[in-house]
């Protein structure tokens, strides 16, 4: 759920909201901070009889003339600054070292009814933004002076930051919420510290090698394709010097029933005609269907290429000429190769069904309803013919059925079948009363 309205959270000071929407909002008060001031803001509150009738004032600021400057400017000590690149957190300036190359700072929020012992609390009065401000001076930390990018104003400069205000109420416990103002104020301040490149995060990682790249998909294919595919790791280009001169690094084949696939790192991809020539003499060099081109450098992503895509073509209807393109394009190398692999060998839809219920099935039932529907097909066809004697011959099987089927039977039995039937034709094959044979 997003925050809740703040009439909710009235009405869950005042103890009147419905069971359902409070276990709603105290899951959300358990992580989230804000909020939970919000409610210790009014739980403390007056009743409202005493305010309904009075004219609250509004809060006043006013941003003083003199503030502003350029991030480049000098810093001077009791100095109120904007710090950060993107979130802006507000801090004093409480001390310049190493010759103005970092700054000791102290955070400073608007939040006065969140502070604690810890904490100086300067009245409008004495603030030069003229609202009241809540300084951290047991949060101070020393950060790159770089850091700060814009004067708010000129604040005590040799004052000591304890004689400026007073002091708010005292923590009592670990479930104040309040510590969790001081850690989020900390974080804040630490997150101006300037990070240099960690080679073992993601993000400031060098780019995987490519025995890394090979291991890993190896890994994968075998893994999610099954027996049925076969990877194997290539170490060199077996003598096609195309390859080579083009800075390409040997990944992979791939032999799935017979579709092989030759995986390759490349510093830009397939971009011109010597790169399309490279990789014609690769898929012939290897037998292969088609090439998995990586190009790590510029992208995450792999283009497949068969051996028609790596040709100039025509296209239909239009006759126009276009270069090569490749088959598949977009997709992780692992996901572009299971894409081709699914389009062309049909490994995945000839995986065997899954058996049902075993029934018996009578042959000796199913070549006698064969038999009576070819003798039927046979009689309508007869019926076809013009000529007497023909159309009589094939309407004489008719009445055949039980013969047809006694011989059908034999194929069960040491018998011949083909003896069966010849058995029929002094049956079948008698001459009509006009010397027709039937």
């Amino acid at each position: 759920m997003g925050h809740p309205l703040d009439v909710d959270l009235a009405e869950l000071a005042e103890g009147v909201l419905d069971d359902a929407r409070a276990a709603e909002v105290e899951a959300h008060l358990s992580e989230c901070l804000s909020c939970r001031i919000k409610l210790e803001r009014l739980l403390g509150a007056p009743p409202a009889a005493l305010v309904v009738d009075r004219a609250l004032p509004s809060p006043v600021f006013r941003a003083p003339a003199g503030g502003g400057g350029d991030p480049g400017d000098a810093v001077a000590t009791g100095e109120l600054w904007l710090a950060g690149p993107d979130e802006r957190v507000l801090v004093v300036t409480l001390g310049v070292r190493d010759d103005g190359a970092r700054v000791l700072v102290a955070p400073v929020t608007f939040d006065v009814e969140a502070a604690d012992e810890e904490t100086v609390v300067v009245d409008a009065g004495s603030s030069p933004l003229q609202t009241p401000l809540a300084i951290h001076p047991r949060l101070a930390t020393e950060v790159p002076r770089v850091a700060l990018v814009e004067r708010v104003a000129a604040f005590a400069p040799d004052a000591d930051l304890a004689d400026l205000g007073t002091r708010g109420p005292t923590i009592v416990d670990a479930s104040d919420p309040r510590l969790e103002v001081r850690q989020h104020l900390a974080d804040r301040l630490g997150s101006l510290e300037e990070q240099s490149p960690d080679p073992g995060t993601a993000a400031d990682a060098p780019p995987l090698g490519p025995d890394h790249v090979r291991s890993s998909l190896i890994s994968d294919l075998r893994a999610l394709r099954g027996h049925i595919c076969t990877v194997r790791p290539l170490n060199g280009w077996g003598g096609v010097l195309a390859a080579h001169r083009a800075g390409w690094h040997s990944i992979a084949t791939i032999d799935e029933v017979g579709i092989v696939l030759v995986v390759l790192d490349s510093p830009h991809g397939l971009v011109d005609d010597a790169d399309f020539h490279a990789a014609r003499s690769v898929l012939t060099r290897f037998n292969g269907t088609a090439l998995v081109v990586l190009a790590r450098e510029v992208s995450d992503l792999a283009e497949v290429f068969d051996s028609s895509s790596l040709n100039h073509g025509i296209d239909a209807p239009s006759g126009r000429h276009t270069p090569p393109r490749p088959l598949i394009s977009g997709l992780t190398p692992f996901d572009a190769i299971g894409k081709f692999l699914d389009q062309t060998t049909g490994a995945r839809a000839s995986a065997p069904a899954s058996r049902g219920p075993v029934t018996r099935v009578d042959v000796g039932e199913i070549l006698r309803e064969a038999a009576g529907a070819a003798l039927g097909e046979a009689v309508r066809q007869g019926s076809r013919f013009k000529i007497v004697p023909k159309r009589r011959g094939y309407e004489s099987v008719a009445d055949a059925q039980e013969q047809f089927e006694a011989a059908l039977g034999r194929a069960f039995g040491p018998e011949s079948v083909v003896e069966g039937l010849l058995d029929l034709a002094p049956r079948t094959g008698d001459r009509t009363d006009d010397g027709a044979d039937r």
